[in-house]
């Protein structure tokens, strides 16, 4: 197969799933490593796609990859709203794994529990938690993300491994009717061992994550609650009640629950 034909092939993966990795165009044309590098180094060369970890994704992906105090600044007001709600599911004793996302930054300034053990590798909330006495801090360690301002590598896993949590907050980049996405691959590698040692996964997500798209998918049978700032689009409610996956949404503090009842 000329390279012609392979890079036609490819892009027309790309128009159907968005991105996709080195081993997977090795699969997908029966092709070595080297020469889907080759490919992809035709294709960036081109503009047609651009570089993510582990592959390539069509550009308009691009945009996603803003940095973490950007994402911080972006809805901040919405992110403070599902942090301040997320965080009332928290418990006095338990042990919680706060996964890398602006918004379980949120969570962690408004946790008002007591005597919890938290678990995480964000240098942010070590950060945010570091001045309250009245609980113990776990640090996962790793090589420093200073970008993203996380720990990663091996050893995060690793550490994972070790422990058991009552609860596991995470954040999405995107959401889409198959699962949760997010930019890197090793993130997700990440999130599915802290579900793995955690007894309940909950998301925290604003509106906006279900019209965005990212390249690595999580799928939903890790997550167990989802706490987001405005109702849902219907096609998603009805897979979540099919995923037996708990939607809450808040606005201004108030569940929908309450404020069906008016409180």
């Amino acid at each position: 197969m000329y390279q012609e034909e392979r890079l036609l092939k490819i892009l027309g993966y790309l128009k159907e799933h968005h991105a996709i990795s080195v081993m997977d165009i090795c699969s997908l044309l029966g092709i070595s490593r080297d020469t889907a590098r080759r490919d992809i180094v035709k294709l960036v060369q081109q503009g047609v796609v651009i570089r993510t970890h582990g592959g390539v994704a069509l550009p308009q992906l691009k945009k996603e990859l803003a940095t973490y105090q950007d994402r911080l600044i972006a809805e901040s007001d919405r992110k403070r709203i599902i942090g301040e709600t997320a965080a009332e599911l928290i418990h006095d004793g338990e042990t919680v794994i706060l996964d890398v996302s602006t918004t379980v930054q949120c969570l962690a300034e408004h946790m008002k529990a007591s005597e919890l053990m938290a678990i995480t590798h964000s240098i942010d909330i070590v950060s945010i938690l570091s001045g309250r006495e009245d609980l113990q801090v776990y640090v996962l360690g790793g090589y420093l993300h200073a970008r993203d301002r996380r720990l990663y590598g091996p050893s995060v896993i690793d550490k994972l491994k070790e422990v058991r949590a009552d609860k596991t907050f995470i954040g999405a980049a995107a959401i889409q009717s198959d699962g949760l996405y997010y930019p890197h691959e090793d993130d997700v590698s990440v999130k599915k061992e802290m579900a793995r040692r955690s007894d309940q996964v909950i998301v925290v997500a604003d509106f906006t994550k279900f019209t965005r798209k990212s390249v690595y998918r999580l799928d939903f049978d890790w997550i167990d609650i989802i706490v987001t700032d405005q109702s849902i689009p219907a096609e998603y409610q009805e897979l979540f009640d099919q995923q037996n996956i708990a939607v809450i949404e808040c606005d201004g503090g108030a569940t929908k629950e309450e404020k069906q009842h008016g409180q």
